[in-house]
């Protein structure tokens, strides 16, 4: 994302830190690392998510085919194993994929009471 830098990141969450210790305020923060985030993003569900959103339709149809058609297969012993659609996981080198795991968490803020600060895969909650 343009002008977001990890740095940009640990800077905020140094300031929130900085700011209670001179408020002698308490803090209590949590640091989250999504494993394997972009690996196991469901397409349906992250297709389903957008369309409830009221993302118009073509939009949806767009990410849809971005997603969908992929295969893979394996490779052990000299043998090909067949082939298999893939259904999940956005990719992360490409500028859509981190947009669209966000898409695929942003309700993690509902229903809180903190400030929750995402980033790619990571996210500091206070």
């Amino acid at each position: 994302m343009s002008g977001y830098l990890c740095e940009s990141q640990v800077t905020s969450a140094y300031q929130v830190i900085a700011d209670s210790l001179v408020n002698e305020a308490g803090l209590d923060a949590i640091i989250i690392d999504f494993s394997k985030a972009f690996d196991l993003v469901p397409h349906d569900w992250l297709l389903t998510k957008f369309a409830a959103s009221g993302v118009e339709l073509r939009v949806v149809v767009c990410i849809k085919e971005f997603l969908l058609g992929g295969t893979q297969r394996a490779r052990g012993e000299g043998q090909l194993s067949e082939e298999v659609r893939v259904t999940s996981g956005v990719p992360q080198v490409s500028i859509l994929g981190p947009l669209l795991f966000l898409a695929y968490v942003n309700d993690i803020c509902k229903k809180t009471e903190s400030t929750i600060r995402p980033f790619a895969d990571d996210c500091v909650m206070h």
